[in-house]
Formats: C-alpha cells, structure tokens, sequence
C-alpha cells in the first residue's frame, strides 16, 4: 500500500481527470437532475444524489486501474455516488461503510470553493481544497471526514468506491453485501 495513504488517510490527486472531463461530467448531471430528479440525499438534508448512474460507472470502472497504481494495491469496485449541493448543506463527520475502504471523492464543478476536512491518524483535522477534477483518495472506512456548511449555490461531486482485493472488506465486490440485504430486506415487507 501507498505510505502515505496510510501515514495520513488520505492523498490529492491534482487532475486525477480533466477539468474539462469533470465539467461535462457536472453537466451532464445537471441536465440529468432536470429531466428525471435525482433522490433526496439521506446523509446531507436538501442535497440531490445519483447512485450507479451509467456514467458514474463507467468513471468507477475505467479510473480502477488509476486507484490501483496509486494505491498500490489492486482494487475492485463497489459503488459510485454523485451528489449535487446546494447552499448551506453539510455534511456531518462521520467515517463510512465497508464498502468505501478506498474511497474517491472527485470534484466536478461548483461556483465556490468548499474545503472538505479529514482526520489523520493522529487526529489533526486537514482541510482539503479540490479544483475540478482534482481528487482526495482516503481510507473512508476509518478516515472521519466532513464538510461544514457550504456558501455558495452549487457543487458537484463525485464519490468512487472501491474495496481492496483481497482485502477484509472482499466481500463488498460491487457492493454484493448491500444488494443482498436489500433484495432480504425486500422479502420482509
């Protein structure tokens, strides 16, 4: 694994994708929110997300091999997430699930700048500032992370998730665990 990954939880990627990349990725979006509306986000009150969208999958998939080799490590993926913010969302501190051992998350555009905050090991809070198309990669499960509240009126992100191959968190392969919880889960209703 990549040392300094795992001194400090987390790595800046800068143009881990083009800013161009990631400005057509956030319009695409946009437009995508207009035609059919995305979910009311669970973990950020009055924001928008998109899971598994065709196009965040192929982003996942095609930028696995990236993570891989700045890792270090071989990575499969699980799952991807885009969320549109909007003035004072937050995201509270919190570290993630299982599947998001190697998590990246990707700005794609956004009209201010919105520093996301993680903890190293030692517990000294970083501020991050991504441009578009730059990336943090983190150890989500163990990394706390957040963001206070936003200022100006839009801000795309990208989250890609991925779990070490032969890993404790295996299992997780394309987000299995959580697929087969919710095919029981609708077996009970």
């Amino acid at each position: 694994m990549n040392k300094d990954l795992l001194r400090d939880n987390y790595l800046i990627v800068k143009n881990f994708m083009p800013e161009e990349q990631a400005k057509l990725l956030a319009d695409g979006f946009i437009l995508s929110n207009k035609t059919k509306p995305f979910d009311d986000c669970p973990q950020v009150f009055n924001s928008k997300k998109a899971s598994n969208t065709p196009a965040g999958l192929e982003v996942l998939c095609y930028e696995s091999i990236k993570v891989s080799q700045i890792i270090k490590h071989n990575v499969i993926p699980t799952y991807t997430v885009t969320r549109i913010y909007k003035k004072d969302n937050v995201l509270i501190e919190h570290v993630d699930r299982e599947a998001c051992e190697i998590s990246v998350t990707v700005h794609l555009d956004g009209d201010s700048v919105w520093p996301i905050w993680i903890k190293t090991p030692e517990k000294k809070s970083i501020r991050v500032d991504l441009q578009p198309g730059d990336a943090m990669i983190y150890l989500g499960c163990i990394a706390p992370h957040w963001r206070n509240a936003y200022n100006g009126d839009r801000y795309i992100q990208m989250f890609l998730h991925y779990i070490k191959s032969g890993g404790e968190y295996q299992d997780n392969y394309f987000d299995i665990k959580n697929h087969e919880s919710l095919i029981m889960e609708g077996f009970q209703r």
